[in-house]
């Protein structure tokens, strides 16, 4: 980093790099340094010893006299303290920003996680947005007066969601505990108690019926006609005004990631989880496979002992079509833009990465096939119902959905009765006529 030998002023600017400025001329302090970041942001720092500095503060908040008078204080305490003085405290301060919530989910938890949580990112990305207003917190000082202001505040939420959320910060606050990050925690015995009226998860499978796919299917087609058309209106609105104008959207071309990750969803039966890390290498066109380690089952694998162990799913004609169609779309935008690295198969569209959340959109396309009560995971089980409906055995169903145990596939059960039922109505219709 460049440090500039000239006196410190108001009219240091920003050049696009950082840069640091030395206190030089009548009245300077040894070892004051204005710090000017490649925003403009201007802030006093005093070196202390080699590697050791405080900062002082920014520099609308102080004149150089009084920056100067601020410097000699802290240098008289390092006379008096020793340097390492500043160094520990730096140190501490480091060390309780880590005990904060926000601290260890990015740093130490994030770590473990990665290895061993087969969701991690999703558990993050929902315990920063569920416990917002405690992440400042130290993880020993978040009390249960907390956890009852969260509860007062997800009024409205099911219970078993904020069961699952608290069950996510109960074993976050273990793994700090099992550390040694922090002594203890304070939350052992806070539990979610339902409230009257509180709705309830339903004990059977939520899937969609023959004329809710249907709803959902023309929804996805409206919805994909209406971003076409405001593409080519916006478009016509650039022209007019010389600003480059976006690709249009081809009538055979997805306008965004929601038909084909909702419609894959509902055609393969993955998990939300699972499509967002799917990645073209897990994708054999040629064969009409889906070959990748399957998120939550690796995870039950790794808990037993076993290696993860990769699934080989078979695609319908229709999923074959749209991953088809989707590896079309991504081929041109590497040949637009050669930078752009076609990894994953649905890649957020703000940063080309792992996409991270759809829940706004697809949401608005259950509102707007006026579908209620229906989750993105319900795509799942709809997925298992149409298998069962068609005749497919249990355990068929259980390997096609990738479940470690014939227990989670008994869910569906029930809808075998059904079409024995209505086998035997089939077979003796001649007998009752």
């Amino acid at each position: 980093m460049a440090t500039k030998r000239r006196r410190i002023n108001d009219s240091a600017k920003a050049t696009g790099k950082a840069y640091e400025i030395r206190d030089s001329g009548n009245g300077s302090v040894k070892g004051l340094i204005l710090r000017v970041q490649p925003s403009g942001h201007r802030t006093y720092y005093i070196e202390i010893a080699r590697g050791i500095r405080e900062r002082i503060g920014r520099q609308d908040a102080f004149t150089l006299q009084a920056a100067r008078a601020e410097a000699q204080k802290i240098l008289g305490v390092a006379r008096e303290k020793g340097a390492d003085h500043f160094k520990r405290q730096r140190d501490n301060r480091r060390e309780q920003k880590l005990a904060t919530l926000s601290g260890f989910l990015d740093g130490a938890f994030r770590t473990y996680a990665q290895e061993h949580i087969a969701s991690h990112e999703d558990m993050i990305a929902r315990l920063k947005k569920s416990f917002a207003e405690i992440l400042h917190k130290s993880m020993a000082e978040i009390a249960e007066l907390d956890l009852t202001r969260w509860r007062r505040g997800r009024e409205g939420v099911k219970v078993e969601t904020m069961r699952r959320e608290l069950t996510y910060l109960k074993s976050v606050l273990n793994h700090a505990v099992a550390m040694d990050v922090i002594p203890r925690h304070q939350i052992v015995r806070f539990t979610v108690k339902a409230k009257r009226g509180e709705e309830h998860a339903d004990k059977a499978p939520r899937f969609l019926t023959a004329d809710e796919e249907q709803r959902l299917r023309n929804q996805l087609d409206v919805r994909e006609a209406d971003m076409r058309s405001k593409r080519s209106s916006g478009n016509e609105w650039r022209r007019a005004r010389g600003i480059p104008e976006l690709p249009e959207i081809a009538p055979d071309e997805f306008a965004d990631n929601i038909k084909p990750l909702v419609m894959l969803a509902l055609l393969t039966g993955l998990r939300r989880g699972d499509l967002f890390d799917l990645k073209w290498d897990h994708v054999d066109l040629e064969r009409r496979q889906i070959r990748k380690v399957i998120g939550k089952s690796s995870h039950a694998r790794r808990k037993a002992g076993l290696k993860p162990k990769v699934a080989t799913l078979p695609m319908s004609a229709e999923a074959h079509e749209i991953l088809r169609q989707c590896k079309r779309q991504a081929e041109t935008q590497c040949k637009r833009d050669p930078e752009h690295r076609a990894n994953y198969v649905f890649p957020s569209p703000i940063s080309g990465t792992r996409l991270n959340n759809v829940k706004k959109a697809f949401n608005g396309v259950l509102t707007d096939a006026d579908i209620t009560r229906f989750t993105f995971h319900d795509l799942r089980h709809t997925f298992a119902s149409r298998l069962v409906q068609a005749g497919v055995d249990l355990n068929t169903v259980r390997e096609l959905m990738t479940h470690s145990d014939i227990k989670m596939t008994l869910i569906y059960a029930h809808l075998t009765d059904e079409n024995k039922s209505d086998a035997v109505d089939r077979a003796f219709a001649k007998a009752t006529a």
